[in-house]
């Protein structure tokens, strides 16, 4: 099995920021929406705030009211405008490369469930663990449903999947490029960082693990 976190790793770059950006040109999110984000992310990159669950759920609220269809086309749409200009070449050759082996591959992320399933309807990757956004009737509800995959909890999602399917983590592989990955790559028996930030990138080259730039 073969786990790959998101942002920074699979993707360059804020995925829910650019889909909020995405949105609000095409008239779905309002521009007091996206003013809010953005100022919310300026303060997060400052180091002023933390990711809370009430602040993924605020992004949550995009989807609220939506159809599940409509939500789908909108993430095929912004994958293949967005997305895949933003791939990492190495962490996405890396994912052609465990299907190839015939290994299990999983992304998880943080990011909303939508966002993370269109990009890998893209990759071809079948599973995937994400802040699961709440359906009633076919339609967001604008909340989250269940414990986002973030930090330890990236690990704790690792370990049920390995548990369930009967995998050895010796013989798991996990790319991830931020230190608040670290759980979850040393939860396996092959961990990779990818164009690291500067803690995971010491860890990195201490432990000895590969590193892609």
């Amino acid at each position: 099995m073969a786990l790959f976190d998101l942002d920074g790793t699979l993707v360059v770059g804020q995925t829910q920021v650019l889909l909020i950006r995405y949105l609000r040109k095409a008239g779905v999110v309002s521009r007091a929406f996206l003013l809010g984000t953005g100022l919310w992310f300026l303060a997060y990159k400052a180091g002023l705030v933390k990711v809370t669950e009430e602040s993924r759920e605020k992004a949550a609220r995009m989807f609220q009211g939506r159809s599940v269809k409509e939500v789908a086309g909108l993430m095929t749409s912004f994958t293949q405008e967005v997305m895949v200009p933003r791939l990492h070449p190495a962490a996405s050759a890396a994912v052609a490369e465990h299907l190839r082996e015939g290994d299990r591959v999983v992304v998880v992320s943080a990011a909303l469930d939508p966002l993370v399933k269109g990009l890998c309807r893209h990759l071809g990757v079948q599973d995937w663990a994400a802040a699961s956004c709440e359906v009633r009737d076919g339609r967001y509800t604008g909340r989250l449903d269940g414990p986002t995959p973030y930090a330890a909890q990236k690990a704790r999602v690792a370990e049920s999947l390995m548990a369930r399917w009967g995998v050895d983590p010796a013989d798991c592989w996990a790319y991830a490029d931020h230190d608040t990955d670290l759980a979850l790559l040393r939860s396996v028996g092959h961990p990779v960082a990818v164009h690291p930030r500067p803690r995971l990138l010491a860890e990195a080259r201490r432990a000895g693990w590969p590193i892609l730039p």
